[in-house]
Parts: C-alpha cells; sequence; structure tokens
C-alpha cells in the first residue's frame, strides 16, 4: 500500500474504497470515517512520520486534496438531495458489468460539478436548440441532467458500464428542476468506439471517460460521421487528471476537422473535485 502523494495513483486505508449504498465502489464516501480508523490503527504519531518520509510541502498538498474532495463530494451529495437523484461519488469500473471490449481503457465514473459545467456553457452559442448534446461516458447521468438546463433538441448519454446506466435511467425519471428546458434525456448502453452518432448538429463532451486509445476510435468515427453528414458539431473535452488534456488537444487538432475556440481559464470552484482543464472545438466550415 502507498499515499497518494502524487494526487494520481495509490491508496492507503484514508482513500480505500468502500461499497456504497447500491453496490458501487466509491472513493468519495466515507474519507474523513477511514481516516480516523488509519490513525487508530497506526498510532497517532503516524502523520508525524508521513511528514518527515514526504515532506511537509508534499503533505500538506495531500491533507488539501482531501479537504477538497469532502467538500465538493458533500456540496454533490446536497444537489442530488435537493434534485432527487443519485449523481454524486467517484465509482470504480472494476466489478462493474460492462458492454464491449475497454473495459481497462475506462477512467472511473466522476461527475461534473454545476458550476464546473455552467461555466463551460459560456463558450457555445446560447441558441442550440438544434443540437442534440452527447456525454461518452454518462455515469450516473450528472452531465446530462445539467445540460437539460439549457435548450438542446434532445440529451443523450452513452454508457458501457450497466449498473450504471440503470442508475442514470433512474435519475432521469426523479429528476426535478424547475429551469429545466429540455426533457428529452435518454441513455444508451455501448461502448463508445461501437456508437454511431447522430445525423443531427451535434454537441459532443468528453470528461477524460477513457484513454487515448479509445478516444482516437471515437474521435476517428466522429470525423467521418460528420464528413459524411455535414453538419454543425462542437467538441468539449475536459480533464481533471492524468493530464489528459495534453494528448486530448493536439490529437483533436490534428483531424484538421476542428478549429479550437479562444476559451477562459476555468476558476476553482468549491463545489469540483479537482479544477478541469478543457478545451472547446467547433467543425470547421466546408470550403
Amino acid at each position: 500500500m502507498f499515499i497518494d502523494w502524487d494526487g494520481t495513483r495509490g491508496m492507503t486505508n484514508i482513500e480505500m474504497p468502500r461499497l456504497y449504498r447500491d453496490g458501487l465502489e466509491d472513493r468519495s464516501f466515507g474519507r474523513l470515517s477511514r481516516a480516523w480508523s488509519h490513525l487508530r490503527q497506526h498510532g497517532l504519531l503516524e502523520p508525524i512520520r508521513l511528514i518527515r518520509q514526504h515532506g511537509l510541502g508534499t503533505s500538506l498538498g495531500f491533507v488539501q486534496r482531501n479537504i477538497r474532495h469532502m467538500l465538493a463530494d458533500r456540496l454533490a451529495r446536497k444537489w442530488d438531495r435537493r434534485h432527487g437523484v443519485d449523481t454524486a461519488g467517484s465509482i470504480q469500473l472494476g466489478a462493474l458489468n460492462i458492454v464491449g471490449p475497454h473495459r481497462a481503457m475506462g477512467n472511473e465514473a466522476v461527475c461534473t460539478s454545476p458550476r464546473t459545467f455552467d461555466f463551460i456553457m459560456k463558450s457555445l452559442p446560447r441558441d442550440l436548440h438544434n443540437h442534440t448534446f452527447i456525454d461518452i461516458g454518462s455515469g450516473k447521468s450528472r452531465t446530462l441532467l445539467l445540460a437539460s438546463r439549457y435548450p438542446f433538441a434532445e440529451i443523450i448519454g452513452v454508457e458501457f458500464a450497466r449498473e450504471l446506466v440503470d442508475i442514470a435511467r433512474s435519475n432521469i425519471e426523479r429528476f426535478y428542476d424547475p429551469t429545466q428546458k429540455c426533457r428529452a434525456l435518454s441513455v444508451v448502453e455501448a461502448d463508445a468506439a461501437a456508437y454511431d452518432f447522430p445525423q443531427v448538429p451535434l454537441v459532443v463532451y468528453f470528461y477524460n471517460p477513457f484513454s487515448k486509445d479509445v478516444f482516437d476510435i471515437v474521435l476517428k468515427n466522429l470525423v467521418l460521421s460528420l464528413e459524411r453528414h455535414p453538419r454543425d458539431c462542437f467538441i468539449i473535452y475536459g480533464s481533471s487528471s492524468h493530464r489528459a488534456i495534453d494528448w486530448a488537444r493536439p490529437t483533436i487538432r490534428e483531424t484538421d476537422n476542428f478549429r479550437e475556440l479562444s476559451v477562459p481559464a476555468m476558476p476553482s470552484f468549491l463545489d469540483a473535485v479537482r479544477t478541469i482543464d478543457y478545451a472547446v472545438f467547433q467543425v470547421q466550415a466546408a470550403a
């Protein structure tokens, strides 16, 4: 066992995931109680030992990340209670029923925060009534529900984990928000690499759902669809770990089908587990 001091890998008892009420492994739940259990097991001098081992700066960063994670998780569950849904958590894929061959290339299901999503949406045109919003790797549906507060023609989630699909569909049925503008929400249970994009104007959203190998396939399928049936299309790509934006941005540029839009840097919102680095692209107009 080793500690997640750099924020990217590993965990001790402090960060060991537990089974949430629906049987999913949720790494966000119960961090404070796990920290106390860890201290009881290893003694009150354990923090001093870890500080000596990893240094004061690294140790403070570790504590800061965990405090931010707990605060964001609390706000996410408060949002869920307000809207009668279950979207919060950092859900691990290991024990889930997965469609397709890409389980090992998928990342944990983490929801986008409301303030983060609203900030990203400011980069898109206000008139989206003829666009379909598609969330690739839609998890428990948080982003779909956030998108429903905007005037999209339709909203579709693509998710390869059956348990998450079931939760998402239940959330869509139960969701209540008086500001909701689009009620045409659905979730497709599918491997994103095999998904056929609808032949309508699109806003395609990626929140670091999988590795570059799978992204390359999905992006190629999207480009082919746009070449066969030219139409307006935006791509939003965000990442908050693994530095995925560093390979996603040039990969999209290299297709020569999209131009990157100028967007402001993402602020640090309290309801976000991590600050998202993001980029927005629009399909190039045909010459």
